[in-house]
């Protein structure tokens, strides 16, 4: 747009420089009266030039369209990429939390993964949980109690270095 307005401004500035340079030098008489006259509709064309480029241009209102729907796809690609961070991160700290619990409660775990679900109501909810470590009691009535893994959803796991 700023490009389109410079052109426009130096297209009346140069048309205007022309028409002063053979106003100057045209002589007095007959001609001095017709060059203001063609000096006067140069003028008027270089002015109304924007408009009768913009009459020649395609439509516009389908370039808008294609603009509005891309920028409505990204949108929505961004929802969904912070959507997923939001998941990544509420898992993360989930399973910060479970590692935490278990430390506290003195059982030995090696690791955990939560698995979330994206509810009805727009909120992430743990689904499942995978924790590395001997099986404690406690500290599954714990997650189920403060983070909604029923006990069927956990699954503990030993594993048996090499």
């Amino acid at each position: 747009m700023a490009e389109w307005i410079r052109n426009w401004i130096l297209s009346m500035t140069g048309t205007a420089l022309v028409c002063a340079a053979a106003l100057r030098l045209a002589p007095e008489g007959r001609v001095k009266p017709m060059l203001r006259t063609l000096c006067a509709l140069t003028m008027a064309a270089a002015l109304f030039s924007p408009l009768l480029r913009a009459a020649a241009l395609p439509d516009l209102g389908a370039d808008l369209a294609r603009a509005r729907a891309a920028a409505d796809a990204l949108t929505g690609e961004g929802a969904a990429l912070g959507q997923e961070l939001d998941r990544a991160y509420i898992e993360r700290r989930m399973e910060a939390y479970i590692l935490d619990k278990a430390r506290t409660l003195g059982v030995p775990l090696a690791a955990a993964r939560v698995h979330l679900r994206w509810s009805t109501q727009g909120v992430w909810l743990p689904e499942s949980a995978e924790l590395t470590g001997p099986y404690n009691e406690t500290l599954a009535r714990t997650l189920e109690a403060e983070l909604g893994v029923a006990k069927s959803a956990q699954t503990w796991r030993t594993d048996e270095g090499p």
